[in-house]
């Protein structure tokens, strides 16, 4: 048996936006300081019920991401029972397989850890604390519509396949295995599902 998860994505970075690294370009500083999101509101691995559980990931990379060499810290939920523990961290780091899995190779090195994961959303806004590391807010652009956001449809690059709308970071704030912190960065945001 593999397995599927759904729910809610977001992201931040340290590039202006919209991120370049999605186009294969360079970051737009000197290296590329990333922070995701997932919340899974349906979804199972091997019959271990993940819903409700919720995942971050903090990212380092060159400033060219697809140089490799990313270092990775990856936040489980710490609700998670040790069957679910070990199921987000397969899915998430791509060893289970899937969309992760193709860029699990531009990893230098990672670590797992626990942490309280708090997420909020409403009106185009996220917000997520992860215990006292991990900080951030962002909200979605409006495109020439007024109403909607911009589309990224089909990046080169990204840890998630589907569509992602393009956001406006109000903060970030991470001190965790590196210190980072800035604010009027890039977001994007999106409803994820993965399988294999």
């Amino acid at each position: 048996m593999g397995y599927s998860v759904e729910g809610d994505y977001f992201e931040t970075c340290g590039c202006t936006v919209s991120c370049q690294c999605v186009y294969l370009s360079p970051a737009t500083k000197d290296s590329c300081d990333a922070f995701a999101f997932w919340q899974i509101t349906r979804g199972q691995k091997e019959g271990v019920d993940l819903a409700g559980l919720k995942v971050a990931l903090a990212l380092h990379s060159p400033k060219q991401m697809t140089d490799g060499g990313w270092k990775v810290v990856l936040y489980l939920d710490e609700r998670a029972k040790p069957d679910q523990a070990k199921a987000l961290g397969a899915i998430f780091s791509g060893q289970a397989g899937g969309h992760l899995a193709a860029v699990a190779p531009l990893i230098g090195s990672a670590s797992v850890e626990t942490a309280s994961i708090t997420f909020e959303k409403a009106n185009g806004t996220r917000r997520l604390k992860v215990g006292d590391v991990l900080e951030m807010q962002a909200e979605e652009l409006k495109g020439m519509d007024g109403k909607t956001a911009p589309v990224v449809s089909n990046p080169a690059l990204s840890v998630v396949p589907q569509p992602m709308r393009v956001g406006k970071a109000a903060t970030i704030r991470y001190s965790g295995a590196w210190k980072f912190e800035t604010s009027g960065t890039n977001s994007f945001i999106t409803e994820f599902k993965y399988e294999a």
